[in-house]
């Protein structure tokens, strides 16, 4: 019997699905048999290898698989026990810095107490050997934020770390598409943020007693349709900051459900930590780490540019 071959372009009902379930809904196959096919690696999405049958579609991702219909393909366990999620981009005995996956929350929260980026971290290195393994928290970025955060491997590191972030020497740069196009180009975003403790929504307020400071630059990169992409430097590390105060000033970034309104061209907030730079702890020489957008966020801007 020959090959069967499924292609189709996850449409609106998909967005936000997982493949596994979009191979079940739209190609008609058997759960058990979509999960085996990407397991396998026998799934391609948008013409890349996938494993993972948890991971998300957005809407114009191509699906693509051919397999023997004869065949069985249990799914590989195998494949979900690596560390998913996040890649280790830079690391020495000192730090570790990696790009997390927009979806994985940086730390333990009360609602989410485990199987956060720290956890998947020290799973690795226990993976790698390590007796009881350790990392201390130096910042992190929002659950649905992709992109660059930093851990210290030991305790030395950590306070130096630390205390360089508290004193805002590391540069932090993000690139973000928003709604609109902010004028002027350029500028400086300076406000009071506050909390509500019970829904723990941030939002602006006019009262400075109440508020913490949370300032911002911006730049224009790119004028796409009906939105900006920005590049978007933090002076101040504060939560939601950047999702906050543009939408303060009236561009809420795209594809925020909190702050702003979803979008049927991505599944998360646009908004990606690219740029990193700090002092090492023990040596005091300059680091700098970069990272590319990630998929969805390129996606998003082809829509935008065509």
């Amino acid at each position: 019997m020959p090959a069967k071959e499924i292609s189709f372009d996850a449409d609106a009902a998909a967005a936000g699905k997982t493949l596994a379930a979009g191979l079940h809904r739209i190609g008609e196959l058997t759960h058990s048999l979509a999960k085996g096919l990407v397991s396998n690696g026998l799934v391609k999405v948008n013409g890349r290898v996938v494993r993972e049958p948890a991971q998300r579609l957005a809407v114009g991702d191509r699906v693509e698989t051919k397999f023997d219909p004869q065949t069985r393909y249990p799914e590989n366990k195998s494949t979900r026990q690596r560390p998913i999620g996040f890649r280790v981009i830079l690391e020495d005995d000192d730090f570790v810095v990696v790009e997390k996956d927009a979806g994985l929350l940086t730390v333990p929260a009360p609602t989410h107490p485990d199987d956060t980026l720290i956890d998947r971290l020290l799973a690795m290195y226990a993976g790698r050997g390590f007796r009881s393994p350790k990392l201390w928290v130096v910042h992190r970025i929002d659950r649905f934020t992709s992109g660059l955060v930093l851990f210290a491997r030991t305790g030395d590191a950590a306070e130096a770390l630390v205390d360089q972030f508290e004193k805002r020497h590391p540069r932090r740069e993000y690139l973000a598409i928003c709604v609109g196009t902010p004028s002027p180009g350029e500028g400086r975003l300076e406000s009071w943020l506050t909390e509500n403790p019970k829904s723990l929504r941030v939002s602006e307020t006019r009262d400075h007693r109440k508020g913490q400071r949370a300032v911002m630059t911006y730049r224009i990169e790119e004028r796409l349709s009906g939105s900006t992409l920005l590049r978007v430097t933090l002076e101040t590390g504060r939560r939601n900051q950047i999702r906050v105060q543009m939408a303060g000033a009236g561009h809420p970034l795209v594809g925020d459900r909190t702050y702003g309104t979803p979008s049927p061209l991505i599944t998360r907030v646009a908004l990606h930590a690219a740029r990193l730079g700090f002092l090492h702890p023990r040596t005091l020489r300059q680091v700098r780490v970069e990272t590319p957008l990630p998929d969805d966020m390129r996606r998003l801007l082809r829509r935008l540019r065509g």
